[in-house]
């Protein structure tokens, strides 16, 4: 049995063990609601799905089978990675890494949304890979904090990297991310992960001192970016500078340019996976290399939000959020110790390791350490969220 074949059959054990004991503890009536909501969940992984492949003549036809994990943890929160359609043998592959907000009991919303992006690019040729291995923050306090990313930010870097042994020899890979999850795949190209290109919609920004693709994403790696009207997440800047202002960024169109926003529209800040969409059209021809027909836009955020008499909305959100940037990272500064406290503490009684491991003992645990590279010698501006 291959690689691939063994770790699907595994993980779905491991989904019907879990079945197993939530079943039994539904059925001696001490399953509180919490497992009772995750027996379900566990369920529906369970249950086979139909898809679209191509037979021995070239047709397209509908066929069931089981679902795909490479990982699925039940436990907790949830994690999961899975993959939708043939791996192994796909010339596009596409990793799906979503925001906030979401666990094991979420995950089917990010199926779908992967299978959408399949379609769009092609499922005969295309390979979507739902990651979330992370504990995606929940609510807006979490959010503000980049501890998530930065402790995700390392694995995608590893699964990334470790698709090669996975895919088949010549396909390409296109690492596709959603406003929290951009901070999770910048983290991860700034932790040597690879994609050929990278694809980043709704973005609160990477990190205070990335304002340039080539701050985080190496060549001959392209950075595309969406950025729809009215995404107040992407206004904020809540993390750093939004990569649609990027000048070596590549902005696509999320509404069709000819159609003059009359066919699917998209705003705000999760429509960008709308079927029939440009937004998702855009997504597609990047996955499947067909980058000349992209189309492109450079609107501003005072365009975007215009009201009555000229105003708009989208400069004064930019400015109270980062006003409110300012203050948090004021109250992480005084609840975390000082990069200074954290190499006394090291220099006086922690034998045996040094640098980043030492200051990750200090600042109180492997998340708050991560220590990345900065490009070029630029240094970060202020603490990281």
């Amino acid at each position: 049995m291959d690689e691939l074949a063994e770790r699907y059959r595994a993980n779905h054990e491991l989904l019907e063990a879990a079945r197993d004991r939530l079943q039994a503890a539904a059925d001696a009536g001490t399953a509180d609601d919490a497992q009772r909501k995750r027996l379900a969940t566990v369920q529906e992984l369970l249950t086979p799905v139909s898809t679209t492949e191509v037979d021995a003549d070239g047709n397209v036809v509908e066929v069931k089978r089981p679902r795909q994990f490479l990982k699925v943890d039940p436990e907790g929160q949830g994690r999961a990675v899975e993959v939708l359609g043939r791996l192994d043998q796909a010339r596009n592959v596409a990793v799906l890494v979503p925001g906030m907000g979401n666990s094991l009991d979420t995950f089917r919303g990010q199926s779908d949304r992967g299978d959408l992006i399949r379609q769009e690019a092609g499922p005969s040729d295309t390979a979507v890979v739902v990651w979330l291995d992370y504990d995606s923050p929940h609510g807006v306090v979490e959010a503000a904090s980049k501890d998530a990313a930065l402790e995700g930010g390392p694995r995608l870097a590893e699964f990334l990297n470790e698709l090669d042994e996975l895919k088949a020899p010549n396909a390409e890979v296109t690492a596709v991310a959603h406003s929290y999850g951009t901070d999770v795949l910048g983290q991860a190209l700034l932790d040597h992960g690879r994609a050929k290109r990278v694809v980043m919609t709704g973005s609160p920004g990477i990190t205070k001192y990335v304002d340039e693709a080539a701050d985080f994403v190496q060549p001959p790696t392209r950075l595309y970016v969406e950025r729809a009207p009215g995404d107040y997440v992407a206004y904020t800047e809540w993390h750093g500078p939004d990569p649609a202002t990027f000048p070596d960024a590549i902005r696509m169109a999320t509404n069709d340019p000819i159609a003059n926003d009359e066919a699917v529209s998209v705003h705000w800040h999760n429509e960008y996976y709308r079927p029939n969409s440009e937004a998702l059209r855009n997504i597609g021809r990047v996955v499947r290399g067909d980058l000349s027909s992209i189309t492109t836009t450079g609107t501003s955020r005072s365009a975007e939000t215009k009201l009555a008499l000229g105003a708009s909305w989208g400069g004064p959100l930019n400015e109270v959020a980062g006003a409110a940037s300012k203050v948090y990272d004021g109250v992480v500064a005084l609840t975390k110790p000082s990069q200074a406290s954290a190499r006394t503490a090291v220099e006086s009684g922690a034998g045996g390791r040094s640098g980043a491991d030492d200051l990750g003992a200090a600042a109180g645990g492997e998340g708050a350490a991560r220590v990345t590279g900065v490009p070029r010698g630029r240094r970060a501006q202020g603490p990281r969220r």
